[in-house]
């Protein structure tokens, strides 16, 4: 008996909605979207877990326009890997990345993004890059052995040099070589040709000369990548508070020293004038940035020189020019108070304003005249939103003439809230408490929601760290990427504020992100839920596609019937709601009043934004916190192994036994899962089609139940079995990838016609490993150590999400619906038994809940096991209350080994 539709919805049209809705959107008003993430480096075996907080832009507050978040994993070369749709509920959703083995080492990007956000380009986008490791050895071995840069007589420029490859494979010695080269405004590839010495020589043309150049080369057995620095030069440059030097009055400058990389790099230097006198000296802070004050004189020119120890050059660095007549706005802070000052020499005594906004709101507007060319005010800090402020100075008739950013940094609008743990030293798999305690003495009481990570420190880079704090405070209002973002919210209050202005007054420096304007022509609408929306294209010409009647089915665990009726230009659209399960099959079918179905369906889809992978190197990393995942990465590969095993079966040789030609593809699966028992061929499948099947399930219940068993719940869920064994479970595959738990559903209804052959691996290789990268929840100590595996090869790797070509009037399709939410699964280890201790515990990430509501005044109890993995901890907590408050606490702790 088949099931009945659990739902039947009669729809009003979309458009009439959508037009009254526009003329309550602000299009100046985008959303903030962040990303916490645990981590920059990730093993393939491994889970990207994240938490993603939706703010509006201007007062960080949940009250937005949409409720769909678009979360992406981009590989270097610009493809989407995975994309989550995530349900946003109060700005809040949380769900992961699941990396696996086919994925190559390597940068990759996550962004996110709501539909809405697309109206104002790349500012609101969310952006991180990320590294990916595997579990192969590192090559120590050379790879370049030369490589320059020369100018012909042209004047085109040639890269010059020669690849070392007698460490390398015997093949790559008689074959042609394959080399990619990537720079900061191009990329290359071109192929060399072998030679009996031991090494490959190279000459190749490229357009100008570039600071750094990427060689890599992946292929017939080598792998790997070196980038080159070709210039070792400073670039320094200097940024007037007011925007220009004037004549006569001290003058605050901002100065950015930055490397080849585009890193800023600590200097130590003197400015002077045309005739060599030093006029003052300055240093920089560790990134690069200070500030210089000192009095120009406009008959004279100004420069600079780098007199740093490990750096010496000739360079000479211009100021700018100083003008004889200007006005200077400066600003500075006093104790509690944020001091203004206005010079100008060109009236002495004309009428000004100031206007003071944050984040495009407008705060307040000073009026007075100027007295012998000068204006002082004093406010108080806490008057004012947290964050970047922005001071813009004008005339009487209010036309801009400067403009100055500052950051305030004020605790009263900040969240407060105390973090401790039971002790600060335990021992390897030890239970820890820790209490989180919320403030009662808040003006506003408002609901906040509070994430918990808890890491190994040796994975976690403070130089990349970038907080709840920062992101909201900083980071997500300049364009170009900050170095150390968390490095302005740490150490000392004063510090803070001078490297905080340094920043502002160089990288802020006309990279500020409001006020905000739409840049698009496209206009893109706020999403509240997954929808199906397309067009109607009638067949005959003299048929019109208005009112003609369109019936959606949804098929899965719930299965939902809807209809509408097409407006006057033929459209339609479905909203979905409550739809989570990664993808779902749908029917559309499309009749008008006569019942004619002579109509083409035609699905609305949307590109995703434009990819701009940033190639560029980063020369800075050390590479400890890669070498800490690495290691972890292979203790798992031992662990996952042992556990792979029953206690009474011992690892014998592999003896492998074929009569059928293997692809390189089918060789990889077959050392990975094992070769397969049993194959059937799409042919023989398709043959055995009858008009009342109902997809593969119903060909393989009624003609192969010798080897496969289809086993039906109640609520019309299937799930199929290999027969064999003790009832060992079965897993699926589809095209060599292991199915996320949340597909099954999707696989008894596939077509037949995309079906190119079902493999049956009995009792498959490692399979505890598989069974727990498909059901991670699992406690591995009670994963089941054998099992089965159905392998679905479809026609081109079309992917079980493929269907045959519809009747008319009809559609068959499926859509990516919102993700289904998993939960971090943590061991539970209540003793170190010997058993256990055979099984080590080499979890990257200790712990992790991305949500949890916490009230003013109360206190949350934490609870969880530490792992295997010794040394110092960090805990971190974040929060954000729903009127866009924000919290950010650390904690540190360490785990020492304990014998058993």
């Amino acid at each position: 008996m088949t099931k009945l539709f659990s739902l039947l919805a009669v729809l009003i049209p979309y458009f009439l909605y959508s037009q009254a809705f526009e003329n309550s959107l602000d299009l100046a008003s985008p959303e903030k979207v962040y990303l916490q993430l645990s981590s920059k480096v990730y093993a393939i075996d491994e889970e990207i877990w994240f938490k993603a907080i939706v703010t509006d832009a201007k007062h960080h507050t949940n009250e937005i326009y949409s409720s769909l978040l678009y979360v992406e994993l981009i590989d270097a070369e610009g493809q989407i890997i995975d994309q989550k749709k995530l349900k946003l509920s109060m700005g809040i959703g949380y769900g992961s990345f699941l990396l696996n083995e086919n994925l190559s080492d390597g940068r990759y990007l996550i962004r996110a993004y709501t539909r809405w956000n697309r109206n104002f380009g790349k500012d609101f986008i969310y952006e991180s890059y990320i590294n990916l490791i595997s579990n192969t050895k590192d090559n120590t071995n050379k790879l370049i052995d030369s490589l320059l840069i020369v100018e012909d007589n042209s004047n085109n420029y040639l890269l010059k040099g020669r690849l070392l490859h007698e460490n390398y494979t015997s093949k790559s010695k008689s074959e042609n070589l394959m080399v990619h080269l990537k720079w900061e405004n191009g990329q290359d590839s071109f192929k060399i040709k072998a030679k009996k010495e031991p090494y490959y020589q190279f000459e190749h043309e490229i357009n100008g000369r570039p600071d750094w150049i990427s060689v890599s080369i992946n292929e017939m057995g080598i792998r790997q990548k070196e980038s080159i620095v070709l210039k070792n030069s400073i670039d320094l440059q200097f940024f007037p508070e007011g925007g220009h030097l004037i004549h006569g009055v001290l003058n605050k400058i901002g100065f950015k020293a930055i490397d080849v990389s585009g890193k800023g790099i600590f200097v130590q230097g003197g400015i002077y004038d045309q005739s060599e006198q030093l006029i003052c000296s300055f240093d920089s802070n560790h990134l690069g940035m200070g500030v210089v004050s000192f009095q120009p004189d406009s008959n004279r020119t100004y420069h600079a020189k780098i007199l740093s120890k490990d750096f010496q050059n000739d360079r000479i660095y211009a100021l700018p020019p100083v003008m004889a007549k200007g006005s200077i706005l400066s600003i500075s802070r006093i104790n509690k108070h944020i001091r203004l000052n206005v010079f100008s020499s060109l009236k002495t005594t004309d009428y000004i304003h100031i206007k003071i906004s944050c984040r495009g709101v407008d705060y307040y507007l000073i009026e007075g005249p100027l007295k012998n060319g000068y204006l002082t005010k004093d406010f108080l800090a806490e008057k004012l939103p947290e964050g970047i402020l922005v001071f813009t100075l004008m005339d009487k008739s209010k036309r801009p003439v400067s403009e100055r950013l500052f950051f305030n940094s004020t605790s009263k609008h900040r969240l407060n809230f105390s973090l401790k743990s039971d002790k600060s030293l335990y021992t390897q798999r030890e239970p820890l408490n820790i209490k989180v305690k919320r403030s009662q003495n808040e003006t506003i009481a408002s609901k906040a929601d509070m994430s918990v990570l808890v890491i190994n420190k040796k994975l976690w880079n403070i130089k990349k760290f970038e907080s709840i704090r920062s992101y909201f405070l900083l980071s997500s209002e300049l364009r170009g990427a900050i170095e150390e973002p968390d490095f302005y919210f740490r150490g000392n209050e004063s510090n803070r504020i001078e490297d905080l202005d340094a920043l502002l007054l160089t990288q802020g420096w006309r990279n500020y992100k409001y006020p905000v304007q739409k840049t698009t022509q496209r206009f893109f609408w706020p999403e509240n839920n997954i929808s199906v929306n397309g067009h109607i294209i009638s067949n005959n010409h003299k048929s019109s596609p208005k009112n003609i009647n369109v019936s959606l089915i949804t098929f899965g665990k719930n299965p939902s019937f809807y209809s509408a009726v097409t407006d006057s230009i033929g459209r339609f659209e479905f909203p979905l709601y409550n739809t989570s399960n990664r993808a779902m099959r749908i029917l559309l079918s499309a009749k008008d009043s006569t019942g004619n179905s002579n109509y083409n369906i035609v699905l609305n889809t949307t590109d995703p934004p434009a990819i701009s992978f940033n190639h560029k190197p980063d020369f800075s990393e050390t590479g400890f916190t890669t070498k800490a995942a690495k290691t972890l990465f292979r203790q798992r590969n031992i662990s996952y192994q042992a556990m792979d095993l029953p206690n009474d079966v011992t690892a014998l040789e592999e003896v492998v036994v074929s009569e059928r030609r293997l692809t390189p593809l089918q060789l990889k699966l077959n050392k990975k899962y094992g070769a397969p028992d049993v194959i059937i061929s799409g042919d023989e499948i398709k043959k055995k089609e009858k008009k009342w099947s109902y997809g593969l399930y119903s060909i393989l219940l009624f003609n192969y139940g010798d080897q496969i068993e289809i086993e039906n719940f109640s609520d019309g869920f299937m799930l199929a079995h290999i027969r064999g064994g003790r009832g060992e479970p079965t897993l699926l595959m589809a095209d060599g990838r292991l199915l996320e738990k949340h597909e099954y559903d999707n696989v008894p209804h596939i077509s037949p016609d995309i079906i190119d052959r079902i493999e049956l691996i009995k009792y498959a290789k490692f399979f505890k490993s598989h069974f727990l990268k498909v059901f991670p929840e699992t406690n591995p100590l009670e994963a089941p150590p054998l099992g089965h595996i159905i392998s679905i090869v479809t026609k081109e790797g079309k992917g079980i999400y493929a269907s045959r070509k519809p009747q008319p009037g009809t559609i068959h399709s499926s859509i990516k619906v919102f993700d289904t939410v998993k939960e971090y699964y943590t061991p539970k280890h209540t003793t170190f038994s010997e058993k256990e201790s055979d099984i080590g515990d080499y979890r990257s990430l200790i712990y992790w809940n991305p949500s949890i509501s916490i009230q003013p005044g109360e206190t949350k109890t934490i609870n969880f096991f530490n792992g295997d993995i010794t040394g110092k901890h960090l805990i971190i907590v974040e929060m954000i209350t729903e009127d866009g408050r924000i919290g950010y606490r650390e904690l540190p702790y360490e785990v020492i080994s304990k014998i058993p």
